[in-house]
């Protein structure tokens, strides 16, 4: 369906509201630069670039990347090896840019709360070390929705610290079984001595 042009639209203004937002300048700085209101501009902006809302800067940053493709392919071409590589870069950029998040069902924070919540061990005392675990976890769950296969890596690295928050709080089997342990040989320990405490007295 065509779209209806706004009013008193100018195409030739338009196009360089479109050139100067290329560029990166703000809405407020175009419109003082060409005289029109910055609602103005960014309808004409929406317009001249063929786009809709909710796609202008997604179509915005794509548009900016196949520029910069175009300038330098022909280097590439030629073979020199950092337009290759700066082709590539550009490449795996627009990639990013087009690629659809995935939902964020915010898996591993609903795994960490239900630890935080069903561990007997956690005091209101403990509510910065909870804290961090639920950071940490949401890092990781939008890391990995985001489609980014080098933030999802780098996100991977934090989960080895949510781990040590949860053995904090002995919400793990290992940590679980390691106090365990320690308490019955805490008792052990009470019970011979007291014991011994026994004995000396009937011996006394």
């Amino acid at each position: 369906m065509k779209r209806e042009l706004p009013e008193g639209y100018d195409p030739e203004i338009a196009q360089r509201v479109l050139g100067l937002r290329r560029g990166g300048a703000s809405f407020d700085t175009i419109s003082q630069a060409l005289n029109i209101t910055p609602d103005t501009a960014r309808a004409w902006f929406d317009v001249a670039l063929g786009t809709v809302d909710v796609q202008v800067q997604q179509a915005l940053e794509v548009d900016r990347l196949d520029r910069l493709h175009m300038a330098v392919w022909p280097k590439a071409q030629a073979g020199e090896l950092d337009a290759v590589d700066r082709v590539l870069k550009i490449s795996e950029r627009r990639d990013k840019v087009l690629s659809d998040p995935a939902a964020n069902d915010h898996t591993l924070r609903k795994a960490f709360d239900a630890s935080a919540a069903t561990s007997q061990h956690t005091q209101d005392v403990d509510a910065a070390l909870i804290e961090a675990g639920r950071t940490i976890a949401d890092r990781v769950d939008a890391a990995v929705a985001s489609g980014d296969g080098i933030e999802a890596t780098k996100a991977l690295y934090l989960v080895p610290h949510m781990l040590n928050v949860l053995r904090e709080m002995l919400a793990t089997p290992a940590s679980r079984n390691a106090a365990g342990v320690a308490a019955t040989q805490a008792k052990g320990s009470r019970l011979a001595e007291l014991r011994a405490i026994h004995a000396n007295r009937a011996t006394g």
